[in-house]
């Protein structure tokens, strides 16, 4: 990466409508070097914009076609007032189990969830299972908590959450439902204290034999079994659980929802990876013999539909600054302070400055400059602990995608919007907009409005940059707040459209 400095020069713009400060103290990269590659010097200038809240009605849309992740948590603090989340599913039959038998006995029901986690910052116990063995082998377990890779709330919080059947019909995967929506509690079925790390669980030998092999690092819910035979295993032939069509009315699915309203712990967890399995034993009426099996409940498939519940209070312990913002923001001149959260909470409008662009455009097409690089850069208010990797924009204005989403995917090192760096924490995150803007100044395309908000763009498979559309994203179930500088600030922090360039 080539960084380019010098002395601070003031140029004054006599020709053009609007005067700015140029600051020739670079910061241009190998991208400009790429787009223009006989250029090696550059300088920056800047571009002023307004910028303020929408406050989406603490609403987002969250069913099957925008989740997926679930997220469930509470956090509260004094700016954006107090989040609850929880997470509505349907429970259908297994595609491949059945229920085995005349008579079952369920031992164990086990719902598991599995948040992403850094496997390579984990703490290991190890257990002698049988010391003292004539042979001199010991069967050892060892147990690996690894940490959450990102969550809402500080190192060491925990969460209790209860599971419940639920009383209201999820409908179909092509149902729309709203973050708002009410579902109706049912029987309780289990509990569990939820912390920041993650269980594996494997058994060896001390020989090295592989007794089994480590369980994927997760949360393990342990629900009722006794309520699972008297209405499941018991009802084996009944119309309730014949198929899916009946087995959806009677049993509508389960909620998953935090219990202490003064946890601080939030987290979202892929429902592709959710499980849901009854460990069982049967045998009919001739047999003597139990034999274990298991029955898998589906849980992630094409037809399972699902409701994220969110609750904001009312924003009753929000700051009066948010409060005041949400509810008149100022659309004339922007604000010193910007929101954003996700979970269907504040986005951020911008528009940049019409006249300074224009001067911008003089600048190219008449005094041979070329614009290399165009960025805008969200500084944070604090140094909050719990990050998000990344926020995202797209063109509000026509409802589309900001063309350097994709454009310059095959330069190295060109990112729209660069996952945030966690290990140097600049304390701000970044929009790269060059192509926008160069469309802008030597294309003419018009000065459209845009619209910032938490999280990233879905693709169709993880290494793919074939995007799913603008408005889908992770957006709904990102439980992340931040407050950012605004364009209403003096100094460095202030935010506003940086532009690179070179001049012949």
């Amino acid at each position: 990466m080539k960084i380019f400095k010098s002395q601070v020069k003031l140029l004054a713009l006599t020709l053009l409508p609007t005067f700015f400060l140029l600051s020739c103290e670079n910061d241009t990269t190998d991208i400009g070097a790429n787009l223009i590659p006989d250029k090696l010097e550059g300088n920056k200038t800047f571009v002023d914009l307004v910028a303020y809240n929408i406050s989406n009605n603490d609403t987002i849309r969250a069913d099957y076609n925008t989740l997926g992740s679930g997220l469930i948590g509470i956090y509260e603090d004094n700016t954006f007032g107090k989040s609850k989340a929880s997470f509505n599913i349907q429970v259908r039959l297994s595609t491949a189990d059945e229920i085995k038998g005349t008579i079952q006995q369920v031992d164990s029901v086990v719902l598991s969830l599995n948040p992403a986690f850094n496997s390579s910052s984990y703490k290991e116990k190890k257990i002698i299972l049988n010391p003292g063995s004539t042979s001199g082998v010991d069967t050892i377990k060892y147990v690996k908590k690894y940490t959450l890779a990102s969550y809402l709330g500080k190192a060491g919080n925990s969460m209790e959450v209860n599971v419940n059947r639920i009383n209201t019909f999820l409908e179909s995967t092509s149902s729309k439902f709203y973050s708002n929506k009410t579902v109706d509690v049912g029987d309780k079925l289990g509990n569990a204290l939820l912390g920041d790390s993650l269980t594996s669980i494997s058994v060896k030998t001390s020989d090295g034999k592989v007794i089994s092999e480590p369980t994927a690092a997760g949360y393990r819910i342990k629900l009722d079994p006794d309520y699972f035979y008297q209405y499941f295993f018991s009802k084996k032939g009944s119309a309730d659980i014949s198929d899916n069509s009946r087995f959806i009315q009677y049993f509508k699915g389960i909620k998953i929802q935090p219990v202490d309203e003064n946890s601080k712990f939030m987290f979202n967890f892929p429902v592709s990876k959710m499980t849901l399995i009854a460990y069982y034993r049967y045998k009919d009426q001739s047999s003597d013999n139990f034999t274990p099996a298991t029955y898998s409940f589906t849980m992630n498939s094409a037809y399972n539909s699902m409701v994220g519940e969110y609750n904001f209070y009312n924003r009753n312990t929000a700051s009066s600054q948010f409060k005041q913002q949400m509810q008149n923001p100022n659309k004339q001149l922007g604000e010193s302070i910007l929101f954003l959260q996700g979970m269907g909470g504040p986005s951020i409008h911008l528009k940049l400055d019409d006249s300074q662009l224009e001067a911008i455009k003089d600048s190219v097409q008449n005094h041979n400059w070329a614009i290399t690089g165009a960025k805008l850069k969200f500084y944070l208010t604090e140094n909050v602990q719990s990050k998000p990797d990344y926020i995202y924009g797209y063109n509000y204005t026509q409802k589309k995608f900001l063309p350097d989403l994709t454009f310059y995917s095959g330069l190295a090192g060109y990112f729209f919007n660069p996952k945030y760096d966690f290990e140097t924490n600049p304390q701000y995150y970044t929009l790269n907009v060059t192509k926008q803007i160069k469309d802008i100044v030597e294309k003419n395309k018009p000065n459209d409005e845009i619209l910032v908000e938490m999280g990233n763009f879905i693709t169709r498979s993880n290494n793919s940059n074939e995007y799913l559309g603008y408005s889908k994203t992770t957006r709904a179930y990102e439980p992340f707040r931040l407050t950012f500088y605004g364009n209403k600030n003096s100094g460095d922090k202030k935010l506003r459209l940086e532009i690179l360039y070179t001049k012949n």
